[in-house]
């Protein structure tokens, strides 16, 4: 037995090192975490790139008793027919889930291909545009490529629509985290596992990069079995980042028990192929699970001002509308919508109806907006999008704004463009459709203020090549405008 004595006496000799040798992990508490790398900006034969090559590989050849195989990690997120399994889109459970679900493949790809120190790229589409070439050649050193998709489209580009500087700039500013992350399901009062997959609002970032690259990229990805192709892993890995990052800019993740505490009961893979299960609160320190972006450089929270706001919206949101939210010290806008096309019907503000199936966009027209005041942001004017029914994913809705009359144009090159809402997975929300937030702040503020009105247009345009049913998109949206 060491004693108090003993233990001073060996310090003083400089016996110190006796202690290194003898607290378990301290090697590994040392080391530096595996760093998620940019994919474009790591060379085709980077022991990373061909780490997951190999790691995909492998887990592609898999057969029956060798452990979960590449389909048996898909099927966890959809089958073959588009549906989605045991994954949650459009609420809240969003982020932590789908960083899980990553977390489970690096762990995966690391214990089958021996490289402990692997970790999953990412592709920054907001910095590089292109499918990544590590992904776009279908053979490598003379050998078939396990990235390569060949009914991927592999040319693809993305549009500034899509994750242009204007778009990331307004989700890195959102400090709303149900705005930035997905609304919590509307009704919401406890922990069980059926709230994972029901409904919410969707925001920014999951509404218009992330819905919208899944749908474009085409082959596997617009569909709830994407995770059959290895890109779903880079995409996934930029929002993931991107979470990261946000947090970094100081803004808080929401505290509320309902999203820290849910259970994400055996919902992933342990590398042994055993089942794991996770909880938000399990999942928000990146380096407790192992990964790192770099250095994070947190700056001064400015969330805080915004306390009664994040109260009113969460009061929205758990409502599901703010008509029948409890909007104590906030203001809902009545809307007036109109019909802009050969049919025109009105839709009433107390009670709207649904337009006929020949429109192709709404225009909506609220009551009087108090003026904005550029050098005050304890307020913000949000509208929220409900009941947008596609017919397929093939589709997207373009939102435009402004204080003045809008030009009837479906071009997001227009000033008044203010984000595209894609329907990544909108099948699998039923004949409700989906429900999507925009904040509209900031937007505002930079097209200046016209008037003391707020005018939206929604314009609905297909991905493909059929024009007929795109109407029923928008033919059935109602839409509120609340300041907070």
């Amino acid at each position: 037995m060491i004693t108090r004595r003993q233990t001073l006496q060996r310090l003083a000799l400089g016996g110190a090192a006796v202690f290194v040798a003898t607290i378990p992990g301290t090697r590994a508490l040392a080391a530096p975490l595996p760093r998620r790398r940019e994919i474009n900006g790591l060379a085709l034969n980077d022991p990373i790139v061909q780490t997951l090559r190999d790691g995909v590989r492998i887990l592609k050849n898999r057969t029956a008793g060798q452990g979960p195989s590449w389909t048996d990690f898909s099927n966890i997120h959809g089958t073959a027919g588009g549906g989605f399994n045991k994954c949650p889109h459009g609420n809240w459970y969003f982020l932590p889930w789908h960083r899980a679900y990553l977390l489970s493949y690096e762990r995966m790809i690391r214990s089958v291909t021996g490289n402990a120190d692997f970790a999953l790229p990412y592709w920054d589409w907001a910095a590089n545009r292109t499918v990544p070439q590590a992904f776009r050649d279908a053979t490598y050193n003379g050998q078939a490529n396990p990235l390569y998709v060949a009914t991927r489209s592999n040319a693809y580009s993305i549009p500034d629509a899509y994750s242009g500087p204007t778009v990331m700039s307004d989700i890195f500013s959102q400090t709303n985290f149900e705005l930035f992350a997905s609304s919590r399901p509307a009704g919401q009062t406890n922990l069980n596992t059926t709230w994972i997959k029901a409904p919410g609002t969707q925001g920014t970032l999951e509404a218009t990069p992330h819905n919208n690259i899944h749908t474009h990229l085409g082959g596997y990805m617009p569909n709830g079995n994407s995770p059959m192709d290895p890109i779903f892993l880079m995409h996934h890995g930029n929002i993931d980042r991107i979470w990261w990052s946000w947090n970094c800019r100081g803004h808080a993740n929401t505290t509320d028990p309902l999203w820290r505490d849910m259970p994400f009961t055996n919902n992933y893979y342990n590398p042994d192929g055993s089942w794991a299960t996770y909880k938000p609160s399990d999942l928000l320190s990146i380096s407790t699970l192992g990964y790192s972006y770099g250095l994070c450089l947190s700056r001064v929270q400015h969330w805080a001002i915004r306390d009664l706001a994040d109260l009113r919206l969460a009061a929205i949101f758990r409502a599901g509308t703010a008509a029948r939210a409890d909007l104590a010290g906030a203001q809902l806008l009545r809307m007036q919508s109109r019909a802009s096309g050969p049919a025109l019907e009105a839709v009433g503000p107390a009670a709207p109806r649904s337009l006929r199936n020949t429109l192709s966009n709404l225009t909506v027209r609220p009551q009087a907006l108090p003026q904005i005041r550029a050098d005050q942001r304890t307020s913000q004017i949000v509208a929220l999008i409900h009941n947008l029914t596609p017919p397929s994913d093939d589709v997207e809705v373009l939102v435009f704004a402004g204080t003045g009359e809008l030009r009837p144009t479906g071009d997001p090159r227009d000033p008044s463009f203010v984000t595209s809402i894609g329907f990544f997975g909108a099948h699998a929300h039923g004949h409700d459709g989906i429900s999507a937030s925009v904040d509209l702040t900031e937007h505002l503020r930079r097209v200046g203020a016209a008037n003391d009105q707020v005018h939206l247009r929604l314009v609905a345009r297909p991905i493909g090549r059929n024009d007929a049913p795109v109407q029923e998109t928008v033919a059935r949206a109602q839409i509120e405008v609340v300041i907070v």
